[in-house]
């Protein structure tokens, strides 16, 4: 057994040692394929008369995630300028799971590395876009080195069947796999990662400062004849978490002033919300791409709620558009005749993570078009780039007439770390 002494870094500067124990650590040859493949983590249920998966992790998923980020962080110290891709796959028959990219994001952002997220099909070598047709075009078309994927069980007996022709046992979160060699010529090892996780939430205490980026701000607005609102409903627009250190960055993923956010602002969140637990989580579909010189998925708003999500055992909407469809997203949480977001309860109270810009435009789009008052949307705040903190709250009553607010979290990207917050297993 290999002890690894490590700093374990908390929020308030408190410092203390823990250890991570592993079986022989994976030899990882630069000079072949290496596939470490990782499993998605335990899931989440809600029991509501009968239980049903969410599709996020539950909270003993993020703390494994949380926790296995630093073990395979370790993993490939000293050899992070040969990862070629961090992936998250996903059967293309279970739609909307969040398990794999948020079972892979906590590694991700310690390496300052985007997700590309991946719905695979069934089949052989030769069915089109199967994990083995996959692997192998990755094979024939992208350079060797460190590829780290995250997947069901499914998809990891697939790959491992396909690159050494045997099969593995069924594996569970507390298992690994890395594949390394060559065409022809691949070795497969499972590894524990010796991680008991914990079903406690990660509590992460933030400071809160007074004063908001924003000034305060209501407008109320009449419904207009003809348009058929929802009525007596209440949308919290908050923006993604902190992102782009430089004008030049950008992977779809956050930082780690923003994993400090996301994790910490839940009890905030709730107490603007009026200690009422949101019915809907609606955000951005992870799948949708975001071009920052290269291809990435976008997993930014839905990841900087994933927490809060979790921790109150909610799942999340995706949006069936993309992430820039601003009057979209206006249509679907204000009007009944939108296509999208059809069926939900009366009276709604709906949480929505987006993109700062396209919450804006949504915003005025929702002012100006909706309810035709051009007026009381020009004078909608803008919403400023370096603004992480702010909260838009539109409420309808029954009469769906509207209401804007503004508010905020309270918490300064100044008042955050800069480093990632570190978790270990307890011994």
């Amino acid at each position: 057994m290999k002890k690894l002494a490590i700093l374990f870094a908390c929020f308030g500067l408190l410092n203390t040692f823990s250890s991570m124990a592993q079986t022989a650590a994976p030899a990882l040859n630069l000079n072949d394929w290496n596939f470490v493949l990782t499993p998605t983590f335990e899931q989440g249920d809600i029991k509501k008369g009968e239980a049903y998966k969410t599709n996020n992790l539950s909270v003993a998923g993020l703390n494994h995630a949380l926790q296995f980020a630093q073990l395979l962080n370790n993993l490939t110290a000293g050899k992070t300028k040969q990862i070629r891709q961090v992936y998250a796959f996903n059967e293309e028959t279970v739609t909307n799971s969040m398990a794999a990219v948020e079972s892979i994001e906590p590694f991700a952002l310690l390496n300052n590395l985007g997700v590309k997220t991946q719905s695979l099909n069934q089949g052989s070598a030769s069915t089109y876009n199967s994990p083995a047709y996959f692997v192998q075009n990755i094979l024939a078309n992208q350079a060797r080195g460190i590829y780290i994927m995250a997947m069901p069980d499914s998809v990891m007996q697939a790959i491992v069947k396909n690159l050494t022709g045997s099969t593995i046992s069924k594996q569970d979160p507390s298992h690994y796999v890395v594949l390394s060699g060559h065409t022809g010529a691949f070795r497969v090892d499972t590894y524990s990662d010796h991680i008991q996780p914990s079903a406690q939430y990660p509590a992460i205490s933030l400071t809160q400062h007074s004063a908001c980026p924003q000034s305060p701000v209501t407008i109320k607005v009449k419904k207009p004849a003809h348009l058929k609102a929802y009525a007596s409903q209440s949308v919290y627009f908050v923006r993604h978490v902190e992102a782009h250190p430089n004008g030049n960055f950008e992977n779809g993923n956050y930082v780690c002033q923003g994993q400090w956010r996301a994790l910490g602002a839940n009890a905030i969140l709730l107490k603007i919300m009026k200690d009422r637990k949101p019915d809907y989580v609606f955000t951005s579909d992870p799948s949708n791409i975001i071009d920052g010189g290269a291809a990435y998925s976008y997993i930014r708003p839905a990841l900087t709620i994933a927490p809060f999500a979790i921790q109150h055992d909610l799942p999340l909407t995706l949006a069936p558009f993309q992430w820039q469809d601003a009057e979209d997203l206006a249509e679907a949480l204000f009007n009944k005749e939108s296509p999208y977001f059809q069926g939900r309860k009366a009276g709604a109270s709906i949480l929505v993570p987006w993109e700062h810009v396209h919450i804006e435009a949504s915003v005025k789009y929702l002012l100006g078009t909706l309810y035709k008052d051009s007026k009381a949307a020009s004078n909608i705040p803008t919403w400023s780039f370096q603004d992480y903190d702010t909260v838009w709250e539109l409420s309808t009553d029954k009469n769906g007439d509207l209401e804007f607010k503004n508010t905020c979290e309270g918490v300064s990207t100044e008042s955050l770390p800069t480093t990632c917050p570190a978790f270990f297993p307890v011994k």
